[in-house]
């Protein structure tokens, strides 16, 4: 038997999951097995999967129907039997020795759970980052019950920069939220193993690369706003089953983590979904203050504290001040298309511009074509565009002129660009228009090729 299980979640990552693979078969430590798991991937994961599965015995690959995060997790939880259990995300890579330096860490301290650094890695930025430093200082060579230290909370959750001792996790009965459709699923699982640990020891070094410009992350997506409230209320719970003395010390733990965690979402969100969140976090806030639960809880500055009691004495007042601040970087990436589609809706889009371009002239940019012309938008008003082209204005595409991006972006008119295009090619098209720095961009995610579908 393996002395370690790496669980690897796959969904829709063919453009980044070679890299992953390469970097946990690259590893110092080789008694180990990768349990990959495909969660019902559309692109070409899981043809990689079974490419990589053919070469190495060490790879157990699952594939099933998409169900999402925690049932793939839980899934992957229930057949690791190793004694220690590791988690990469399919697009995250790790540094050669990271399992090793775990493992030894792990075993000599007797911990229940051994946590790392990571790099915030992008393609802009390269490897040369400055890790995450998540804990305090103090924490580097010692080994603590976490449940006595409130800042190890408010931590990111990173439960792929850890080993668990998997005896720990199943006593515990610690797994994964399997809400449907659900993201964020992390918080949850976080919160349960450091009230539940009584040994945990964490390293200085950074090991994992962490991807913070994959767009394409179900967490970005505005659809799952409520998601967030999902995890905090399985918390909730789980306090709930607790012994007294228990809740008394986690209570204040988990409201700290919950406000910050909440405003973050709020915060992240697209403007036309801001309020409705907002509304729901305020009416959660307003019952946890009549409930007494603010009143123990440790403050990051006294400036916080003070705008909590702010936003409640006057949520509008407090809403209308503070929707300018935080910017999520992969939703500028394509200027969250979605937050447009949002408030006026695709087809109204559509209406108001002058020129819809199509990025991509393939398969699904000629299934776009063709449903907006069967929605009645001429054909005049569209064209095809792909990158890198070469004197090609005469060529046509179903009756549709074909362009570089470059030039159909160019000239007068209001225009707007349909980001047609599966895999790997999509994101290197949003770098693509991020670098033309064009804005008025949709992406024809699942979503909006639903509406295209079933438009009458």
């Amino acid at each position: 038997m393996p002395q370690i299980s790496i669980i690897v979640p796959v969904y829709n990552v063919d453009i980044f999951l070679r890299q992953c693979l390469d970097s946990l078969l690259a590893q110092t430590f080789q008694d180990y097995e990768l349990i990959c798991i495909n969660d019902g991937s559309t692109d070409s994961s899981l043809s990689i999967l079974e490419e990589y599965a053919s070469k190495d015995r060490r790879i157990r690959l699952f594939s099933k129907e998409n169900e999402g995060y925690g049932k793939t997790m839980n899934l992957g939880l229930r057949e690791a039997h190793s004694p220690y259990i590791g988690i990469v995300e399919s697009d995250d890579f790790v540094k050669p020795e990271m399992f090793e330096v775990l493992y030894e860490s792990i075993r000599k301290h007797q911990a229940d759970i051994v946590k790392c650094n990571f790099y915030k890695y992008t393609l802009d930025t390269g490897e040369n980052l400055a890790y995450s430093k998540e804990y305090p200082e103090w924490i580097y060579g010692q080994v603590v019950e976490p449940i006595d230290h409130a800042e190890l909370y408010l931590a990111n959750s990173s439960i792929w920069a850890a080993l668990y001792d998997r005896r720990f996790l199943e006593e515990q009965k610690i797994r994964f939220n399997g809400t449907a459709g659900g993201s964020f699923q992390d918080i949850s699982f976080q919160f349960k193993v450091l009230s539940s640990a009584r040994r945990m020891a964490v390293i200085e070094d950074a090991l994992l690369y962490y991807r913070t410009d994959n767009m394409m992350s179900s967490v970005y997506s505005p659809y799952k706003i409520y998601c967030i409230c999902d995890e905090i209320h399985e918390i909730e719970k789980y306090i709930c089953e607790q012994l007294p003395e228990r809740q008394k010390k986690l209570w204040p733990l988990l409201i700290r983590r919950k406000y910050y965690d909440y405003r973050w979402n709020w915060k992240r969100l697209p403007s036309a979904f801001q309020y409705a969140f907002y509304e729901k976090m305020i009416q959660e806030f307003k019952q946890d203050l009549a409930d007494g639960k603010f009143e123990d809880i440790s403050w990051i500055s006294p400036q916080d504290q003070e705008a909590f009691y702010k936003m409640m004495e006057d949520p509008l007042s407090f809403f209308i001040g503070a929707i300018d601040g935080y910017r999520d970087t992969r939703m500028d990436m394509a200027d969250m298309q979605n937050k447009e589609l949002a408030k006026i809706g695709f087809y109204a889009m559509i209406e108001k511009s002058d020129f819809v371009i199509i990025y991509g002239a393939g398969k699904v940019g000629r299934y776009v074509a063709e449903r907006l012309t069967f929605m009645g938008i001429a054909k005049e008003k569209l064209k095809f565009a792909v990158t890198d082209i070469q004197e090609m204005d005469d060529r046509m595409i179903d009756g549709i002129p074909l362009q570089d991006i470059r030039k159909a972006v160019n000239g007068d008119g209001r225009k707007l660009v349909l980001l047609s295009v599966k895999g790997d090619k999509l994101y290197s098209m949003l770098n693509h228009l991020k670098q033309l720095k064009w804005k008025d961009t949709i992406v024809m995610d699942s979503d909006v090729m639903a509406y295209l579908k079933n438009h009458p």
